[in-house]
């Protein structure tokens, strides 16, 4: 009975819901019905710059896999997250995407009390830590940087102090609500501070911003104290900093706050704030690395879905990029749907569906997702 009243709560909450798709594509090899599969989207910023360019890259590979997404809003509380989990069952959904996840385990468990498959979090110990969740069939696995979240917040300290910054603000994004990845990418900037101190260079954190923009005023909060304090020269932010651009323009800051970002998107914003001085370093994330789960999905809700050796939810490696220049910049945005198209293109992926490959395995997931460097990645496509 409360599941029955939870669908039925969940189907009022659909009508508010955005829901993006179009028309399946006549592949053949995608599902085993002609109705698109639906995958619910939890998501944390439906403005944010890497979710604008993953969507773009959805509807790239809308038109040659069967397929739709159904994204949330921005959520940043559990009980957000898990009843968008209950409208997403409510819908028809086949499976969710964590993109986000605040709810820890509860997100898998309450999909698969649904019949609904579970794609993400790969640095969540919570999941990857417990062999009976990696276990649940209903656990598809997710893309793994290994320790790259914290590399990346180091990294962007290292640019910083390369800049010559010694007073640096940080925005902890996630941090604060549990979300791993930002606690990496936080753990990892304050660990590259206190290694350049014990080196005697002069640095510090002055300051944390929390949070993200527009949930509850603090994060606009920060940026007004931030930008009111002398002496700051540098920032470092959890997630995209492009959201600074305009208050620092209004306070005669910029140009004068370095700043570096881990989890950027070479979006032509990013790629201009290189050349106009903003950005000295992003350690950034390849958007197509998230859409691993499509085939994953797919491969799933066709009854052959692709697990390890033993039988667990595959940890697939998958590579990033560390931009520290324009020309850097500029090559790499322009395979993330620019001139260049994609890292990873349609036909890539068809080489990782079980219709396509029957011999497919998580190897060859990994040998796929880890070739990013730019010789790689114009290998491939020259092929």
């Amino acid at each position: 009975m409360k599941k029955f009243l939870a669908l039925i709560l969940a189907l009022a909450m659909v009508l508010s819901l955005v829901a993006c798709g179009s028309a399946p594509a006549d592949d053949g090899d995608a599902a085993a019905t002609d109705e698109p599969i639906k995958i619910g989207f939890v998501n944390y910023d439906p403005t944010a710059e890497q979710y604008l360019v993953l969507e773009s890259y959805f509807d790239y590979l809308k038109e040659t896999y069967n397929f739709e997404i159904m994204s949330s809003e921005a959520l940043n509380s559990a009980e957000g997250e898990l009843a968008f989990i209950d409208a997403c069952a409510a819908a028809g959904c086949k499976a969710v995407f964590g993109y986000y996840n605040v709810s820890n385990e509860q997100a898998l468990l309450k999909c698969a009390e649904y019949g609904m498959y579970y794609f993400g979090q790969g640095a969540n110990k919570a999941i990857v830590d417990n062999p009976e969740l990696m276990n649940n069939e209903y656990y598809l696995g997710s893309f793994y940087v290994g320790p790259a979240d914290y590399n990346y917040g180091y990294a962007c300290i290292e640019a910083l102090v390369e800049a010559g910054c010694k007073k640096i603000a940080g925005v902890s994004g996630g941090k604060n609500f549990g979300v791993q990845m930002f606690i990496d990418r936080w753990q990892g900037a304050m660990d590259a501070i206190a290694d350049y101190q014990a080196q005697g260079v002069d640095v510090e954190l002055v300051y944390e911003v929390a949070g993200f923009p527009g949930t509850d005023g603090a994060f606009e909060a920060g940026q007004t104290e931030v930008l009111s304090m002398e002496g700051v020269d540098g920032l470092f932010s959890t997630l995209t900093a492009l959201m600074w651009i305009k208050p620092m323009q209004d306070a005669g800051k910029f140009g004068q706050i370095k700043v570096a970002a881990a989890g950027e998107t070479m979006s032509e914003g990013a790629i201009g704030m290189f050349g106009a001085g903003f950005y000295v370093g992003t350690a950034t994330e390849i958007i197509d690395v998230f859409g691993m789960a499509i085939p994953l999905i797919l491969n799933a809700v066709n009854g052959t879905p692709i697990r390890e050796a033993d039988g667990s939810a595959p940890l697939v490696d998958a590579g990033w990029w560390k931009v520290s220049n324009v020309e850097e910049a500029g090559y790499y945005g322009s395979v993330q749907g620019g001139e260049n198209g994609w890292v990873f293109s349609a036909e890539d992926i068809a080489n990782l569906l079980v219709v396509n490959n029957p011999d497919v395995t998580v190897d060859d997931y990994r040998a796929l997702y880890t070739a990013v460097t730019a010789a790689e990645i114009q290998a491939r496509h020259a092929g």
